[in-house]
């Protein structure tokens, strides 16, 4: 009985043995596959940006691929205006303009019949990572275009209250799913 025993009690060792030798070789066989894929992926990885996202440059468009169609978009600039002074009769803050253009490939839905470019598009990150709030007092030198149709572009500008003097703004391009692209606009 003693020997019947003892012979199960090896044969149990010997199949854990034996399972811990495949799962450790699988195991090796994965994380070879993850580095080989890591690899690849870092010689066609875009430049990232100071805030981790897909970094563009100014005039570059970035195309955005949504479940309804694509369309580009592209920051060309931000500029200082006197707006803030002309609604406030102050000068303790400032209001900047961001100019973009957007082009309208094929994105049209069920609720809209193409782009529509909102200030919820982007957050604007000041030079100390402050986020500027959008200015919802309009003037008439604001170029607002409508709904861009597919094949259509079009460009605009949106906006934003600045608080504190800033070298340069960090234009992040946001979507429901998240950030997706910034753009560093110098001053």
């Amino acid at each position: 009985m003693k020997k019947i025993i003892s012979l199960l009690l090896v044969c149990a060792a010997c199949l854990m043995m034996v399972g811990c030798g495949n799962e450790k070789k699988e195991t090796e066989a994965e994380s070879k596959t993850a580095e080989t894929n890591t690899a690849e992926t870092s010689t066609e990885e875009e430049a990232i940006g100071p805030n981790g996202l897909k970094k563009i440059e100014v005039g570059e468009a970035l195309q955005i691929d949504a479940k309804y169609g694509s369309y580009k978009l592209t920051v060309t600039g931000v500029e200082r205006t006197d707006w803030w002074e002309r609604k406030h009769h102050n000068n303790k803050k400032s209001v900047v303009l961001l100019s973009y253009e957007v082009e309208n490939i094929n994105f049209s839905s069920i609720l809209s019949e193409g782009v529509k470019v909102e200030y919820d598009l982007f957050k604007i990150l000041d030079s100390k990572k402050g986020v500027l709030s959008p200015f919802l007092w309009y003037f008439d030198d604001v170029a607002e275009p409508g709904t861009v149709k597919p094949g259509e572009k079009a460009s605009g500008s949106i906006p934003y209250v600045l608080e504190r003097d800033s070298d340069y703004f960090d234009v992040i391009f946001t979507r429901v799913t998240g950030d997706v692209a910034e753009v560093r606009v110098e001053m």
